[in-house]
């Protein structure tokens, strides 16, 4: 289930009313909710540590995670590998998954279909035009905008696969 905020995703340690995306180094507030995940341009990618707090009942998403061809670390199939392991983690704790894609459409349209997860997948700050977002609708993700995006494109998708977000 998708946690019931204001901002899906944020950057923003002291966010409230938001799920805030935890970095290696940062400590969990206990009034705060979470996701846990390895960024696509973080290098030595730490799955344990992604696996050791994905349970924790104040990590609500699974991600940050994705692929991105332009400035992601590693080359293609090991972003997607990672990817990979980020969704099957998401499926087995019974969380959200939140996604980083750039450039990588087919790759990830690809995987939600192989992996068909019970787990809702989340395009976060997406930029795209009303064609891909209803192309992405369609293959069954939720999106999420930020403060950059396509003014046409939220016509574009459903009030129940819509999600905000601060980043």
């Amino acid at each position: 289930m998708i946690p019931l905020v204001a901002d899906i995703h944020t950057h923003n340690p002291d966010a409230s009313d938001a799920v805030i995306n935890l970095l290696p180094d940062m400590q969990m507030r206990p009034d705060a909710l979470y996701s846990v995940g390895w960024h696509p341009w973080w290098p030595d990618p730490d799955f344990d540590w992604v696996s050791s707090l994905a349970e924790n009942p104040q990590i609500v998403i699974i991600g940050e995670c994705g692929i991105d061809k332009l400035k992601g670390v590693g080359d293609l199939p090991t972003q997607i590998a990672l990817t990979r392991r980020h969704a099957l983690l998401a499926e087995r704790v019974g969380k959200p998954l939140l996604l980083h894609i750039v450039g990588a459409w087919n790759e990830i349209i690809a995987l939600r279909r192989e992996i068909n997860p019970s787990q809702p997948w989340i395009i976060h700050g997406f930029r795209g035009k009303p064609q891909l977002a209803a192309q992405l609708i369609a293959a069954g993700f939720h999106i999420s905008l930020g403060a950059k995006f396509n003014p046409r494109t939220p016509a574009a998708i459903p009030p129940d696969r819509l999600l905000h977000e601060s980043d």
